[in-house]
């Protein structure tokens, strides 16, 4: 019902009624509340300034319909609300505050910052102190800079408000009514005629809408949307509920993980821009990654400032790490959502110094620090070595800043901060707890249900359904699975060497390394030249092992190229430089050597299984049978033309039964199976060589 209308100059028939627009602000200010609440204003702003004799009107409907205490809001969102509301974007549009169930707690701010406010008699704005909260400094200063800014309600008494120590008192004189502090009653009376002087209670302050109409801060007493459109002189129906404005988020999850590379951001910014096509307009990208190419990583970056937050919000959220460069795609987006171990920043899968370091800081400073309108000494010290950052505090308001000397001399308010100690000096690695201290992390959380309660999103968030390709190469790519191919690969190698020719065991250990390799090349790490190093090292050992006997130079430098190769494949660099790297390297050779422990395991097992299989017996060569009349002393030359059977497929290697002693012996090129008599033909290079008998 409305109780009261304060007269308004739209009773000219003939004017056009200005624009209207409605926006619901859900209480508790929590979460992301307050740029959901910016993107539905932003998103209507033309609407608001079509051309009328009227500025537009933008009613901000304050209600309990959030989850939680209405009167917990967050101080900081209903500051950055606050002053969005006070920005000269809104330059044009008249802000009105409509409070159907009245406002306290830190959801005042907003209010305060509204150049009119609307409630029913009956409801109270404040008090905007949470009990058990302390009110500083910085709290203080927050609330009389907004109401100054405003002047909807006198600073004294919206600092009133929030701080139970604040008294403010009415005053009441010749030159009109004022309301200061007790103190400066005083200095009233001997500068004019005090007629009344009246301290407002309780405290903290709370103002019923009767009593705040009295005062001059409410502008109209109103319970209904439609009592508000009567009493503004809008047109019928121009405040109805709008379901765009307020229809909740269309969220959408996108993982990058491993190494930052060309093809994963293709892919990346391919999944997002088809998630924005579809009306999504939350995007939360789980990042879990060591970065590995720092001008990939800012290409993304890049990217990720452009979207327009009007439009569509991003999330980076960590569970476990975003490093190196990998941090520069977590601080592009809106917010940062992290576990509480979580790393961002340090050192990474890629070493960043000299003219690259520079390249990545100036990259940064021109592009998503300019973009975004933030500081770019933090973001740039999460990633570039030997940058000090420094604490500095804004005198008057006691805003908290984090600047580098560089970044703190080329502002133009420089003179306002006042430095203080320094807080570190980068690569610097933040966890979740100290990346909120430094205001980087939006949310810290135990889990992503945590993160769907911060953003109060009810259902799991769906993540666009990627192809088979896509879904072979994650498992592929698994630390876990990798362990796995190398050491079927190593247990193919294994058989293969025991066995004649080319068979089963070769072919396994073909298909297990082409498919480790692929898989490392398709997340950035492999390449041409670790593939070709595996080749030659296999190579120069099947050449020591069949050309040449014994195991000199080829089969160990072969040997250590099949590791630096394998090594070179699961890293994104060549030779650690800095310590991220060194443990990468550790888990590395850990990892490879654990496959071949389990393949010299898997030998011994299977070199006394396979051959006593039915199946299997023509897999691997049986062990050597030892016998009383092998000839010891006898030498190899002897054995020309001693007849004797092969005991295994000679292809053209193999063994055989000559001279009361099993033989590595090789044919004259010809395939003879096992159980054929075969002579010995000649020895060379201590190698026997054998012909049908």
């Amino acid at each position: 019902m409305l109780v009261a209308l304060a007269v308004t100059p739209w009773a000219d028939a003939a004017r056009a009624a200005p624009e209207a627009v409605l926006v619901p602000v859900r209480l508790p200010i929590t979460g992301t509340r307050d740029t959901q609440v910016t993107a539905a204003i932003l998103r209507q702003l033309d609407v608001l300034r079509r051309a009328a004799p009227e500025r537009g009107v933008l009613v901000l409907e304050f209600t309990g319909g959030g989850e939680g205490d209405p009167a917990a809001s967050d101080f900081g969102r209903a500051l950055e609300l606050a002053r969005f509301l006070t920005d000269a974007r809104l330059t044009g549009v008249k802000t009105v505050a409509f409070l159907p169930q009245g406002v306290s707690g830190h959801a005042v701010l907003p209010v305060l910052a509204c150049e009119e406010i609307v409630m029913p008699a009956d409801a109270v704005l404040g008090p905007a102190h949470v009990p058990g909260a302390t009110i500083d400094a910085p709290v203080r200063v927050a609330y009389g800079e907004i109401a100054a800014r405003r002047r909807t309600v006198p600073p004294a008494v919206a600092v009133s408000l929030v701080d139970p120590a604040t008294r403010v008192a009415r005053v009441a004189t010749d030159a009109g009514e004022q309301f200061v502090a007790p103190s400066e009653v005083d200095d009233l009376r001997r500068r004019g005629v005090v007629l009344d002087v009246e301290e407002l209670q309780p405290s903290p302050l709370a103002l019923p809408g009767r009593r705040a109409r009295e005062f001059g801060f409410v502008r109209l007493l109103a319970s209904s949307v439609r009592d508000v459109t009567a009493g503004l002189g809008l047109a019928d129906g121009s405040l109805a509920a709008n379901p765009a404005l307020d229809g909740g988020w269309r969220p959408t999850q996108v993982v990058l993980s491993g190494a930052i590379t060309g093809d994963a951001v293709g892919r990346i910014r391919t999944r997002l821009e088809r998630a924005i096509a579809e009306g999504c307009n939350l995007l939360c990208l789980r990042i879990d990654s060591a970065g590995g190419a720092p001008e990939q990583s800012l290409v993304l970056a890049t990217w990720l400032a452009s979207l327009d937050p009007a439009d569509v919000r991003t999330v980076a959220y960590v569970p476990r790490e975003a490093r190196g460069d990998a941090a520069l795609v977590t601080l592009a987006c809106d917010e940062l959502v992290m576990h509480p171990t979580a790393m961002i920043g340090g050192d990474g899968a890629a070493a960043i110094a000299g003219r690259q370091a520079e390249s990545v800081a100036a990259a940064w400073r021109a592009g998503v620090a300019r973009v975004r309108d933030r500081s770019w000494s933090l973001p740039v010290a999460l990633v570039v070595p030997g940058v000090v950052v420094r604490r500095a505090v804004e005198r008057g308001t006691g805003k908290v800043g984090f600047f580098c000397d560089e970044e703190l001399a080329a502002r133009a308010d420089r003179d306002a901060w006042e430095v203080g100690a320094e807080v570190g000096v980068g690569p610097l690695s933040l966890d979740g707890p100290r990346a909120d201290s430094f205001g980087l992390a939006t949310h810290v959380v135990t889990n992503f249900d945590g993160l769907r309660r911060a953003y109060a999103i009810d259902d799991d968030i769906p993540m666009p359904e990627p192809g088979w390709a896509e879904e072979l190469l994650a498992a592929l790519a698994s630390p876990s699975l990798a362990w796995l191919l190398l050491l079927i690969g190593g247990a193919g190698l294994y058989i293969e060497l025991k066995t004649p020719g080319f068979g089963f065991g070769g072919f396994v250990a073909m298909v297990a390394f082409i498919v480790y390799f692929w898989s490392q090349h398709l997340q950035g790490t492999a390449g041409w030249l670790e593939v070709m190093l595996f080749l030659a090292g296999v190579i120069c050992v099947a050449a020591e092992i069949l050309v040449l006997p014994g195991f000199g130079v080829l089969g160990l430098g072969g040997g250590l190229l099949v590791v630096a190769s394998l090594v070179l494949a699961s890293q994104s660099f060549v030779l650690p430089v800095n310590d991220y790297q060194i443990r990468q390297m550790q888990w590395s050779l850990l990892g490879i050597f654990g496959a071949i422990a389990g393949v010299s395991a898997l030998g011994l097992a299977v070199r006394q299984w396979l051959p006593s299989t039915p199946l299997f017996r023509h897999v691997l060569l049986p062990p050597p049978v030892e016998s009383a009349e092998e000839l010891l002393d006898e030498p190899l030359d002897a054995l020309v033309g001693v007849e004797g059977t092969a005991t295994s497929r000679l292809a053209p290697a193999g063994k055989a039964w000559l001279g009361g002693r099993i033989l590595d012996v090789a044919s004259d090129g010809a395939l003879i199976e096992p159980g054929t008599p075969v002579r010995v033909v000649t020895v060379r290079n201590g190698r026997v060589y054998v012909q049908r008998a």
